[in-house]
């Protein structure tokens, strides 16, 4: 199992490769996962890219990303565990960033498959689509890095996050993150904006994902994603069975938050 001390990570998107740690104290986080990376590299979506609403956020950066080779040659140097992201856009790219990555997979204590975002028309959310195929990828995966600790991000959209948690135990995959945001419409001044959905919205949504997925996989380690803007939203996410909660949205909001829930944390979790 995979221990961070204290329970709390930045999420990928919002911590980029790794930028936000100058701002905070990293004795308050317990790790970091960093940008999704894909085969090739990413411009990402036009602007606007971002909104906000009451009680959201919503975004449409499109996995902008340098690509896995100009990642290799410049991963960044961090002093907390660092978790990679890697992505694709179909089947076989996911593959083959696998297979790019696992020369430097030993300087990581673990790598998140996004398999959920909503703002890229290839890959992300569609890749679940089809179960069984989702699951013999998977399986190739684990048979690509098979002593890496493998950790599956997934939303609410595409398939029940109890199957989801399945295929991922079934596949002997380590963890799972729940949830990525959820897509949404938003319009900003007059702009029509097609995004993924954060924020304290999420929360409810997140928190019973991650008490279903509790229920059923005791031994799953599980990255709550999805709301957690004060202490007492991580200690909820705590309470129903995450192993570890993120911050992503809260950053833009309120940067001191992630000291002030590491300190917490740091004091009752240890």
């Amino acid at each position: 199992m995979l221990e961070l001390s204290p329970p709390l990570v930045l999420l990928s998107g919002p911590t980029g490769f790794g930028e936000y740690l100058k701002l905070v104290d990293p004795k308050y986080v317990g790790g970091v996962i960093l940008k999704t990376v894909t085969l090739h590299p990413k411009k990402g979506n036009p602007t606007p890219r971002m909104a906000d609403g009451d009680f959201y956020v919503i975004n449409r950066i499109g996995l902008e990303n340098p690509g896995i080779h100009a990642f290799i040659r410049q991963i960044p140097q961090l002093s907390i565990p660092t978790i990679a992201s890697l992505g694709g856009d179909s089947f076989e790219e996911y593959l083959e960033v696998s297979r790019i990555f696992k020369e430097v997979s030993e300087r990581f204590c673990g790598v998140e498959y996004n398999f959920s975002c909503p703002n890229v028309k290839e890959g992300g959310l569609s890749i679940v689509e089809d179960t069984n195929r989702w699951k013999n990828l998977l399986n190739e995966i684990r048979t690509i890095l098979p002593n890496t600790f493998l950790i599956a991000k997934v939303g609410i959209e595409g398939v029940f996050v109890e199957k989801a948690a399945k295929i991922v135990v079934d596949s002997g995959w380590n963890g799972i993150t729940l949830v990525n945001t959820v897509r949404g419409l938003h319009f900003e001044r007059g702009h029509m904006i097609l995004g993924g959905l954060s924020g304290p919205l999420l929360k409810p949504i997140a928190l019973r994902a991650v008490y279903e997925v509790r229920k059923m996989y005791p031994d799953l380690f599980i990255i709550a994603s999805g709301g957690v803007y004060s202490v007492k939203d991580a200690e909820e996410f705590l309470n129903v069975g995450a192993n570890v909660v993120g911050v992503g949205s809260a950053l833009f909001k309120n940067p001191e938050i992630v000291e002030e829930i590491g300190r917490y944390l740091l004091e009752v979790k240890g």
